[in-house]
């Protein structure tokens, strides 16, 4: 049976090189190549999904992509050159067919810009600056800035990731133990103080209520909680909901503060990337619209570049629509000045340093008042179980 097959390998002038070819097997990919003065190092086969899947790029096979294409553009390479030797370790197949795609779409004469928008793998906002690069002249340090505000904005996804770590496994530990205690030893504790004629504390008999409704309405309450979530998922899923939804996230204590700041320092990052590559700001707006994964950002922005075109100031727009004092201060300032890059460049830096100053908060609040409500709710049960020992105790 005949198979596609991704291949890398050299050829006699020890020049990387890649393809895809069809062939029954491996050994006789390597024969077919070897009579070409091709030596095989890598062959994976192509199956039809890898053709569109997954959807899109991941954040670390990107930036390493990044990284090595400015680091080549900047020795001096060619474009093809450089597109041809790039390697991503344990890259999946629909990635490394994509770059062979993009070598075989440059040997045809189309632009870089218009081979990454092709491919459909590829970030829009990625598509429009290396378009806007090749416009300067300057494809390769832009990719190299690219690549840094990358890396940093992954730093922030990763701490943001790390504040939440271990409060959620406190909260799982505290839940299962809670479980455990209410399935398996309210039971056996309650079936002994069933047989006397003494009353239980109201505290136990709340608790082995409770014990006996979640034991035999378990799969009931299951199917709430299911029912719960494909309710916020199709809630979340309607646009006009989905902005109230948002507001009830960004509202929580702490928790939905550090939210927000991450969708500003997103968007700015985006504004900041797309205005200093020579974008237009309608443009600009437009691509951090499409990027940012907050309805609510979202719909802001598309309200302002609707008062772009009916002639009012970006900062008018924003007034408007109640956006905080730092954004409107700097963004005003980058209008009278004639320079909104800094403004979106400063505002960056802002909200990700109070991204990293929330999340730091976050640590070492979190954790402790996770730990606190865990320990009293675990206590009140126990306590509940020990007040008829106490009150047995007295009587005898």
């Amino acid at each position: 049976m005949w198979h596609w097959w991704v291949w890398f390998g050299v050829d006699a002038k020890h020049i990387q090189c890649s393809g895809i070819c069809q062939c029954p097997s491996r050994q006789l990919l390597r024969s077919k190549l070897a009579l070409e003065g091709i030596e095989l190092d890598l062959g994976e086969p192509l199956w039809p999904w890898h053709r569109s899947w997954p959807k899109h790029i991941k954040n670390k096979h990107l930036q390493k992509l990044l990284q090595q294409w400015s680091q080549l553009l900047s020795a001096g390479l060619p474009l093809l050159t450089c597109v041809t030797l790039v390697r991503i370790e344990e890259a999946p197949p629909r990635l490394r067919y994509e770059l062979i795609e993009l070598k075989n779409a440059l040997l045809t004469g189309v632009k870089f810009s218009q081979a990454l928008s092709q491919s459909g793998l590829f970030p829009t906002h990625l598509v429009q600056l290396v378009a806007a690069g090749e416009v300067s002249g300057e494809l390769a340090h832009l990719l190299e800035q690219i690549y840094e505000q990358y890396s940093h904005q992954e730093n922030l996804k990763r701490r943001f990731k790390r504040s939440l770590f271990m409060p959620a496994v406190t909260l799982l530990s505290g839940c299962i133990v809670s479980l455990l205690i209410i399935y398996w030893v309210v039971p056996q504790v309650a079936s002994l103080y069933t047989s006397g004629v003494y009353e239980l504390p109201v505290m136990t008999r709340w608790l082995m209520s409770f014990s006996h409704v979640a034991k035999s309405s378990g799969w009931a309450m299951v199917g709430v909680l299911l029912f719960t979530y494909m309710t916020w998922a199709w809630l979340w899923s309607m646009p006009k909901t989905r902005v109230s939804l948002e507001r009830l996230l960004w509202g929580i204590p702490g928790l939905g503060q550090l939210m927000y700041l991450h969708s500003q320092a997103q968007l700015f990052l985006v504004l900041s990337m797309t205005f200093n590559a020579r974008v237009p700001l309608l443009d600009c707006l437009t691509l951090a619209a499409n990027s940012s994964p907050w309805e609510h950002v979202n719909r802001d922005l598309k309200k302002a570049i609707l008062g772009l075109n009916q002639g009012q100031t970006l900062s008018q727009m924003l007034v408007k629509m109640g956006w905080q004092a730092p954004a409107l201060q700097l963004i005003r300032v980058g209008e009278a000045a004639g320079d909104l890059a800094l403004s979106f460049t400063q505002l960056q830096t802002y909200y990700e340093a109070q991204v990293i100053n929330q999340s730091q908060w976050l640590e070492q609040l979190l954790e402790p008042i996770l730990l606190l409500l865990v320990a009293i709710f675990v206590g009140s049960i126990l306590v509940a179980l020990y007040l008829p020992l106490f009150q047995i105790g007295q009587m005898m």
